[in-house]
């Protein structure tokens, strides 16, 4: 297997003062992974989980305490420079504010082409071929200030391919976007690694697009790599999971349904509570899916709760990150 990116018990502490007492965090916790060139590899955990952390070591951005990793075959401590021409990154942030609000796109991505020392008869072709890909040529010539979410989005997504590199490191990119920019970068990012071959890491917290996009899912806790597999495996892993979905019309104590449905004996937890406009969905993890739907549904019908549906759930990966971050039984 040729890797594009793979790691060696790569591992980084950070120390701080506390009042005077000296605390050491390990933030990434010798973690080893390989990643296939051409994959699309997904890297998930909660906050404070080590992955931003993880991914700044392999971009050069700070070194490890112990250690190390190679990106595109170079080695991230002795061939740094190597390792930068390697990779596009980019990092999710609301309103595109990394981007120059005055220039129009065709300026933003030559600034940026100069800066990365991307030769200009090359880079002239390049931002042409970038503006065609990400559908931008017709508003190549508007200024970014006057540019929606989803098309400042599509710029920053071709700066980070200016200089062509095999691998790009995708940090919560569609974190902050509305659903439509959101759908709209998945279905791009998806391109890139289809159509054009690219390597992604991708990290981010919403299971929907992991399950969507990843061909391998890694889990982080605490620094360290808790799983890696397939995301049909990781589904294999919830076999034994039994959930059910409750869907009422509104609640005027949704916490206190909440806290009762959690509390029957065939209820092993709530999975999550999605309170939207329209309706409510509380997802709940039980110990058999046909004896808890009568159960649950009697129970709502007595506090007078108005039950749209009560259905089994068929497990998500939502399931597994669940069980494997909160250390709890299943």
């Amino acid at each position: 297997m040729e890797c594009a990116v793979e790691t060696f018990d790569l591992t980084k502490i950070f120390e701080n003062k506390e009042k005077g007492v000296k605390r050491r965090i390990k933030a990434v916790d010798h973690v080893n992974i390989k990643v296939k060139k051409g994959e699309f590899f997904g890297l998930l955990g909660p906050n404070g989980a080590g992955k931003t952390t993880l991914i700044k070591m392999l971009c050069t951005i700070i070194l490890p305490t112990e250690g190390t990793a190679k990106v595109n075959g170079y080695d991230i401590i002795k061939e740094p420079h190597k390792v930068r021409s390697s990779f596009g990154w980019f990092h999710g942030e609301t309103g595109g504010r990394s981007l120059y609000w005055r220039l129009n796109a065709e300026d933003n991505l030559r600034f940026y082409a100069y800066l990365q020392n991307v030769p200009k008869d090359i880079a002239e072709k390049r931002i042409d071929a970038l503006l065609e890909f990400f559908e931008l040529t017709e508003d190549r010539k508007k200024l970014v200030k006057d540019y929606s979410t989803g098309m400042k989005v599509r710029v920053m997504l071709a700066r980070a391919l200016l200089h062509n590199p095999p691998i790009l490191f995708m940090d919560e990119p569609t974190i902050g976007l509305d659903t439509i920019s959101a759908v709209e970068t998945r279905r791009l990012l998806k391109a890139l690694n289809a159509e054009l071959g690219k390597t992604i890491i991708f990290t981010s917290h919403n299971m929907f697009e992991v399950e969507q996009l990843c061909e391998r899912i890694a889990i982080m806790k605490d620094g360290k790599i808790i799983v890696d597999a397939s995301p049909s495996a990781l589904r294999d892993m919830l076999r034994d999971i039994h959930a059910i979905e409750v869907e009422i019309k509104e609640a005027d104590d949704l916490k206190g349904i909440v806290k009762i449905l959690g509390g029957l004996p065939i209820v092993k937890q709530v999975i999550e509570v999605k309170n939207d406009p329209y309706n409510i969905v509380i997802r709940l993890q039980v110990e058999d899916e046909y004896d808890a739907i009568p159960i649950v549904a009697n129970k709502l019908h007595s506090m007078n709760a108005k039950v749209l549906a009560v259905r089994r759930s068929e497990p998500t990966l939502e399931d597994i990150f669940v069980k494997l971050t909160r250390e709890e039984a299943v």
